[in-house]
């Protein structure tokens, strides 16, 4: 389905149409679970989670602005808020990154002709303190904002900017050794 067709369908939802919700769901709820799945980290997690966005979507829809955005990328922020909304309130569950999660990570970002390029990015991510290593992946493996992973780690936006700009110096000199 084309974007416009989409765009429609949520301005339809907006006037009250539940038929056009349903649609909306059917089109859009694969794209938002996924997006719920993956900051959560829990399948029975996101599927709450996803009704609690289908619900605000259906509830925020008359804010939706075309000439602000496309609908897809308004509902996916809409999941991502009510997805941070729920991590920030069990933060402990979701900084929970250990070794064996952050090597299954760097075993798929690792180029298939560059075998030792995973090993020496486990090897330069391990010797990260703990909490810049959480920020670095949730940043770059699954696409959190600076202010998302602050809402996560519940610090301060320009803790979690310098601890990212500080991981990443140590992991550029430690990956050139």
């Amino acid at each position: 389905m084309i974007d416009d067709e989409l765009t429609a369908i949520l301005e339809q939802v907006a006037t009250g149409d539940r038929v056009a919700f349903r649609d909306l769901y059917h089109v859009a709820a694969p794209r938002l679970f996924s997006i719920c799945k993956r900051l959560m980290r829990d399948t029975e997690a996101a599927r709450d989670a996803l009704q609690d966005v289908m619900v605000r979507i259906w509830e925020k829809s008359p804010q939706f602005d075309r000439g602000r955005g496309d609908a897809l990328g308004w509902m996916r922020a809409v999941a991502r808020s009510v997805v941070l909304n729920r991590l920030a309130e069990r933060p402990a569950a979701a900084l929970s990154l250990s070794d064996e999660d952050v090597a299954a990570m760097v075993g798929r970002l690792s180029a298939p002709g560059d075998p030792a390029l995973g090993r020496d990015l486990q090897r330069c991510l391990g010797g990260l303190k703990e909490e810049h290593r959480r920020c670095v992946v949730m940043a770059y493996h699954y696409g959190l904002s600076y202010e998302e992973l602050s809402a996560v780690a519940a610090v301060p936006l320009g803790t979690v900017k310098t601890w990212i700009h500080r991981a990443i110096g140590q992991l550029r000199i430690c990956l050139s050794q």
